[in-house]
């Protein structure tokens, strides 16, 4: 006791009163300063960072073109398939409004789609075929015509010649060169038209099934969400992205349908031979932007020059189909198209690569309307929003 009372006494006034007056203490607690803790830093994964996030997804682009060039045989006949589907579906729905069942609008549909390829194919066999048998004689007038441009040419070949035969100084001639026998034009056509036709047999059937029981599969994948409002925003941007892709690539096909008919329409006006066969060239080649005009122009600017002796006459043809071209592609397409649907020259060249690189001609004539889609999706989600931004032209 004597012991606690020294240390009680010893103890400061203002200590003595807090111990017996518990709300004094808690108000010098509240005036006391209290003691900041600092915040521990958080830090994100390097792969959410700005560049890091955009050497991802060039990784992944390639990687995803390799995969699909790998599976090119598998993969093929599905795109092009959807791509197909996608654009007849608005008939197949106008059928179906009839109360004609599924597969039959679907059977309906494909079968007149197959009836109009096959009499197209029919109908530009001959001139087609007509064309590769004069594939010599045709370059021989080539030639003939262009034997004056060709002097300079063949002027410095006789130089170099003439440098490599000097540089030889031990006078021994080269080996003999080792060549490999190459399969003849025939085998190769014969080969491709096996492959073509293979193809085009499974991408009628593969169209078939998704036009009579595409809408089943898509009630089936919209069960997945396990919420009503996620299952709404699934349909909500599929019925969409389906909307707008079957409207850009039907309205794109009747623009180059168009642009073929004007095409052959001239070339028949201006005697050209086989003016439908450019016809069908040009509407086709269109669906590939810049390259596929200036293709279809280089065909028609040599044909006219084999064609015509007088030289203004065959000049006039490359003029009009420039001028055809240019109202399509400046005037008609913009207007008709819209911004929303604008890719990014540069994007759209780079995608022809792509395309050329994974899948060859027929990748050149997809890239563009699988870069649109890919843009319609992206446009859909608030995340990759700017992803579109950066696909449209500024």
């Amino acid at each position: 006791m004597g012991h606690n009372s020294v240390l009680i006494d010893s103890a400061p006034a203002e200590t003595v009163r807090a111990a017996d007056d518990p709300a004094a203490s808690h108000a010098d607690n509240d005036d006391a300063p209290v003691p900041v803790v600092a915040p521990i830093p958080t830090v994100n994964p390097w792969w959410e960072a700005g560049p890091a996030r955009g050497a991802l997804v060039v990784l992944l682009v390639f990687a995803l073109a390799y995969v699909l060039q790998a599976t090119r045989q598998l993969v093929l006949p599905i795109v092009v398939a959807l791509l197909i589907a996608i654009v007849l579906s608005p008939v197949a729905a106008w059928l179906r409004k009839l109360h004609l069942p599924h597969a039959l609008a679907g059977g309906i549909v494909v079968l007149v789609f197959a009836g109009a390829v096959a009499a197209g194919v029919y109908a530009l066999t001959d001139p087609a075929t007509s064309w590769i048998e004069r594939a010599p004689e045709t370059l021989r007038d080539v030639q003939k015509k262009l034997r004056k441009l060709r002097l300079p040419m063949m002027h410095a070949q006789q130089a170099a010649r003439q440098v490599e035969e000097l540089a030889n100084v031990d006078g021994h001639k080269p080996g003999p060169e080792v060549t490999v026998k190459e399969p003849s034009l025939a085998r190769k056509l014969l080969t491709s038209t096996q492959k073509g036709l293979v193809y085009l047999a499974e991408t009628i059937i593969l169209v078939f099934f998704i036009l009579a029981f595409g809408d089943a599969f898509v009630r089936n994948l919209v069960k997945i969400p396990a919420r009503l409002r996620d299952k709404i925003h699934v349909v909500k941007i599929l019925q969409e992205i389906k909307e707008e892709v079957s409207h850009y690539l039907f309205t794109v096909a009747c623009i180059n349908a168009g642009l073929g008919t004007a095409t052959a329409i001239a070339m028949w006006l201006l005697g050209m031979p086989n003016a439908v066969l450019w016809g069908v060239m040009a509407a086709a080649f269109n669906f590939v932007p810049y390259l596929g005009s200036a293709v279809t122009l280089t065909v028609l600017t040599v044909v006219a020059l084999i064609t015509f002796d007088a030289l203004g006459h065959a000049l006039l043809v490359p003029a009009v189909f420039l001028t055809l071209a240019a109202i399509e592609g400046q005037i008609v397409n913009p207007i008709i198209v819209g911004r929303r649907m604008s890719l990014s020259p540069l994007v759209i060249v780079i995608a022809l690569m792509i395309g050329a690189w994974v899948w060859g001609v027929i990748g050149v004539l997809l890239a563009v309307p699988i870069l649109v889609m890919v843009k319609i999706y992206f446009s859909h989600s608030e995340h990759l929003a700017p992803f579109a931004e950066v696909l449209g032209k500024n």
